[in-house]
């Protein structure tokens, strides 16, 4: 990629400028001050901005190498998507259950979680279409955020406890509200021990119903 040239009122504000447009954080910058300001208060007097030339690094130019199932490079892969978001945001891995957790640490205001997870819901859409479209040798990640997950994850427990004690008290069956196949798959494994009960999805397309009942 080629460098670019950016002016803003301040040197500061030019690399955070040209850190949104290559879609990078300024340490993978290499950073050239064509002009400098002449201080905030001259500066407005002389309408004159500061400019600056940038560009990646040289190893940073080339895209990172999809190929073998790396980690690293789809981790670099989401911290672009991510930092486009919120620039100060970072990643970490974190490998849980047998599972490879890629853990999204933001400004705690859960800026990628959304409302019901739908923002954090989208981001793990994106990178496995971005998987199935590069190398079916990249591993599965999940994306999580602030423990996100993990709380769902809890609670939707918590729910198939609680459903499963109302339908051994009702003697007939109890059922949730429209769930997505994976909040389902939760349902269905946290009772799949219980020899009194049994579980099935009902309904049509991606949001479907989990009905426990009393065993026959």
């Amino acid at each position: 990629m080629q460098p670019i040239e950016v002016e803003a009122k301040t040197v500061e504000e030019a690399i955070g400028v040209a850190c949104r447009q290559l879609q990078t954080t300024e340490d993978n910058l290499s950073i050239e001050v064509l002009e400098q300001t002449p201080g905030k208060i001259r500066s407005l007097f002389s309408g004159r901005k500061a400019k600056i030339r940038a560009g990646l690094k040289k190893n940073m130019t080339a895209e990172p190498e999809a190929s073998g199932g790396s980690l690293d490079s789809f981790k670099i892969l989401l911290e672009r998507i991510i930092k486009e978001i919120y620039p100060a945001a970072r990643l970490e891995i974190i490998h849980q259950d047998g599972e490879t957790v890629f853990n999204i640490i933001g400004d705690g205001s859960g800026i990628f979680i959304g409302k019901k997870g739908q923002t954090l819901e989208a981001l793990q859409y994106l990178l496995s279409k971005i998987r199935m479209r590069q190398s079916a040798d990249m591993p599965h990640v999940i994306v999580d955020s602030e423990g996100y997950r993990s709380r769902h994850i809890k609670n939707l427990v918590s729910l198939a406890m609680r459903l499963s004690e109302k339908a051994k008290k009702k003697g007939g069956p109890v059922t949730t509200n429209p769930l997505n196949a994976a909040d389902r798959r939760i349902i269905h494994l946290a009772l799949k021990n219980d020899a009194d009960l049994t579980t099935w999805s009902k309904g049509e397309g991606g949001m479907r119903k989990v009905i426990i009942a009393p065993r026959q």
